[in-house]
C-alpha cells in the first residue's frame, strides 16, 4: 500500500477552521481514564487546557510537545505510521492510545480496515480508537475500550433511530450491521459493526 508523503517543513501551529458544535467546536470524548497531554492532529475540537492542536505539517513542532495520546484523521495516521515505521520520525512521548478519526464522507476513511490497525499496532504498539464523524462533521459513532463496534452518540441522529441513518450514510463498498445487544463495556446504546470496509487505494501525496 503507498501512503501519502509527511512534509516535514515547520508551520505555525493552528486549529483547523471548520466550526463544529456549541460554543465553536465539538468536545473531544477521551476512552480511557487518563490521557496524558493530548495533541490533535488536523482534527477540530473544543481545546482543553491539555490539549493543543496541529496543522499535518508541523511535524517538528508535535515532536517538540511530546504527547502522551494522538487524534488525527485515519490517512495523517497511516503516514505517520508509514514514517515511523521507515525511521523517518519517532514520538518516543506516546503511551496512551491514538484517536483515529474516520468519516463517512470519504470512503478511503470510512473505516478503519484490519490492515490499517495491524500497521498502527506495528508502528506505535498503542490501542487504537475509532471515531466515526457523520455527515455534519460531529462524531456520530465511536469505540469503547471492548473494541466490538462503535457506539452511538447519545445525542446522534443515528442513535434516535437506531442507526438507519448513519448506515445510509455510508459510503459504497462499506457494509455494515447495527448491534443492540449490550456491551461487555456496560453501554447499553446501540453499535456499528463494519463487516466490509472499502477497499481503497491511498494514493501518494
Amino acid at each position: 500500500m503507498t501512503l501519502p508523503r509527511f512534509l516535514l517543513q515547520r508551520r505555525p501551529s493552528a486549529v483547523a477552521t471548520h466550526v463544529l458544535g456549541q460554543g465553536g467546536k465539538e468536545t473531544l470524548r477521551f476512552p480511557l481514564p487518563h490521557r496524558g497531554r493530548l495533541a490533535l492532529l488536523n482534527a477540530d475540537f473544543r481545546l482543553e487546557p491539555d490539549m493543543q492542536a496541529f496543522e499535518p505539517d508541523d511535524l517538528p513542532a508535535l515532536i517538540e510537545y511530546a504527547p502522551d495520546a494522538l487524534v488525527l484523521p485515519l490517512g495523517n495516521a497511516l503516514a505517520l505510521a508509514d514514517q515511523k515505521r521507515r525511521g523517518l520520525m519517532d514520538l518516543p512521548s506516546l503511551k496512551s492510545a491514538l484517536i483515529v478519526l474516520t468519516s463517512v464522507q470519504l470512503p478511503e476513511s470510512a473505516s478503519i480496515a484490519p490492515h490499517h490497525r495491524d500497521l498502527l499496532w506495528r508502528a506505535f504498539g498503542l490501542p487504537v480508537f475509532e471515531q466515526l464523524r457523520g455527515l455534519d462533521g460531529r462524531v456520530a459513532a465511536r469505540e469503547c475500550e471492548v473494541h466490538d463496534g462503535l457506539h452511538f452518540t447519545p445525542d446522534a441522529d443515528s442513535a434516535a433511530n437506531d442507526g438507519a441513518s448513519l448506515l445510509m450514510d455510508l459510503p459504497a463498498g462499506c457494509d455494515a450491521e447495527v448491534v443492540r445487544e449490550h456491551c461487555e463495556c456496560g453501554a447499553e446504546t446501540p453499535r456499528l459493526k463494519i463487516v466490509t470496509a472499502p477497499k481503497v487505494r491511498v494514493a501518494a501525496a
